[in-house]
């Protein structure tokens, strides 16, 4: 656990990088934080009114020409963060909003975004083998891509890839030698792929 006051400096410091986020359509502006509200420090960001793509995968399939905007879209606003040394961290259904009137899809949420891995910072089923390592000191780029591949897969077949029983089932396959050994099982049996 950090003392308030490494949690402090570590927040001032992560939100401080997210000023050197570029305006770009696939991410939610950052506006500014505030490391001394109380009772927990706030960043604030632009509300994207939209849907997020949870709720638009649990509302039936995707055209697989939106599937590839959203990816592509999600890929973008990903390489801009990468540009400038950031990395979202938390990359999800939830975390990408369908913006209303032009339809892009933006990266919102930068709650755990930064220039470094913090354990547990993630989801479950999107989250590198690395996010849940006590200690891992990787570059935080490589946990994006991860958690990118795992959703453009849930795009594009409207299935989770990384799934299981529980947290500790799921998390064990992110810890397998290859976390996506079903895939080519799933894209046979996905119709779209027919």
């Amino acid at each position: 656990n950090l003392s308030e006051q490494e949690f402090e400096r570590l927040f001032r410091e992560e939100a401080g990088a997210l000023l050197a986020l570029p305006a770009h359509p696939n991410l939610a502006r950052f506006i500014t934080f505030d490391a001394s509200a109380q009772p927990k420090p706030v960043l604030v960001m632009e509300f994207v009114r939209g849907t997020n793509l949870e709720r638009t995968l649990e509302g039936g399939e995707l055209t697989m020409p939106r599937a590839l905007a959203i990816v592509d879209h999600l890929l973008a606003g990903l390489q801009a963060m990468h540009e400038v040394s950031i990395a979202h961290l938390d990359v999800k259904p939830a975390n990408l909003v369908l913006r209303d009137g032009s339809g892009d899809a933006v990266l919102v949420d930068f709650g755990l975004a930064g220039r470094r891995i913090r354990f547990g910072c993630g989801s479950v089923h999107y989250g590198a083998a690395e996010v849940w390592t006590e200690g891992a000191s990787s570059e935080p780029w490589a946990a994006d891509v991860y958690a990118a591949a795992c959703l453009a897969f849930e795009v594009l077949t409207n299935h989770v890839l990384i799934g299981g029983d529980s947290i500790k089932a799921v998390l064990d396959v992110h810890f397998s030698r290859q976390p996506g050994g079903e895939l080519l099982g799933r894209l046979e049996r996905n119709r779209r792929f027919a």
